[in-house]
């Protein structure tokens, strides 16, 4: 089975939405991917890990604005 190409898509403008770079879709698209073919299992903690190393990665996180919106 493969990977509808309507998630990738919506993965894709969700990744642009949220201001993150491009590669943070692309990784989450090859996870898709490959949990949809069977050559990732999601229920498998150390391959999860591994995924989600590289997702953290890819992910950019801007503290700064969420500490001055608590303070206003």
């Amino acid at each position: 089975m493969s990977l509808d190409p309507k998630i990738s898509h919506a993965i894709k403008e969700a990744v642009v939405n949220a201001g993150q770079e491009s590669a943070l879709a692309n990784r989450l698209i090859a996870w898709m991917e490959a949990v949809t073919s069977g050559s990732a299992d999601p229920n498998d903690t150390a391959d999860a890990d591994r995924w989600l190393e590289l997702l953290f990665e890819s992910t950019e996180v801007n503290y700064g604005n969420r500490d001055s919106e608590a303070n206003h």
